[in-house]
């Protein structure tokens, strides 16, 4: 199916028009009725979902090794990759309640 991307300024004018020429609506009438079309069909158009449902980072922590020493250092001075892989998950399935300051 086609999609039609139209302002919804000239999509009135032009049912408008379509109206009055070829239905002989009288133009007051046709200009409420185009209206009231376009409020209809912006209402029926899909909404674009929120980007609180969508995850901006992979599922795997870049670079895993350089990663994973460098969280290990800053958590605790050591080189222990487990506390990278933790802190990774950690992100991965609380990222939406973090913010940046």
């Amino acid at each position: 199916m086609t999609e039609i991307r139209i302002n919804a300024g000239k999509a009135e004018r032009i049912i408008t028009q379509m109206l009055r020429d070829e239905q002989g609506v009288h133009p007051a009438d046709a200009v409420a009725l185009a209206a009231s079309i376009c409020r209809r069909l912006a209402t029926a158009m899909p909404t674009n979902p929120s980007l609180g449902c969508c995850r901006i980072i992979s599922k795997e922590p870049p670079d895993a090794d350089d990663f994973a020493v460098a969280v290990a250092e800053k958590l605790n001075g050591k080189s222990e990759r487990w506390s990278a892989s933790e802190l990774w998950e950690l992100v991965y399935n609380q990222g939406r309640h973090l913010r940046m300051c």
